[in-house]
């Protein structure tokens, strides 16, 4: 069995790779359609469950908490891009 250092592999797995300059505002946009998908599906249960649907109580809770914590994950990464942005404006050019 040959015993190799993973330096290199991890270098090459961490440094950015050519065209993904737009990756992060890619990904942020997925992000928030993912979130509006969840906060959609959320609603559509509960306009179903108000006209009379037979759903499982677990599933309407398990749908509703997936949308509650998906927007709170939304809010935290605003909180955190606003307060990276701010830092940035506070520093000293």
């Amino acid at each position: 069995m040959e015993i190799r250092a993973v330096d290199g592999l991890l270098k090459q797995r961490l440094s950015p790779q050519r065209g993904e300059r737009g990756d992060f505002l890619q990904e942020l946009g997925r992000f928030v359609q993912w979130v509006n998908k969840e906060q959609q599906k959320s609603d559509s249960i509960r306009e179903a469950v108000l006209r009379g649907a037979e759903i499982p109580l677990h599933q309407m809770v398990i749908e509703f908490e997936k949308a509650r914590t998906a927007l709170n994950l939304l809010i935290q990464v605003r909180n955190k891009l606003l307060e990276a942005f701010q830092e940035l404006n506070r520093m000293q050019v």
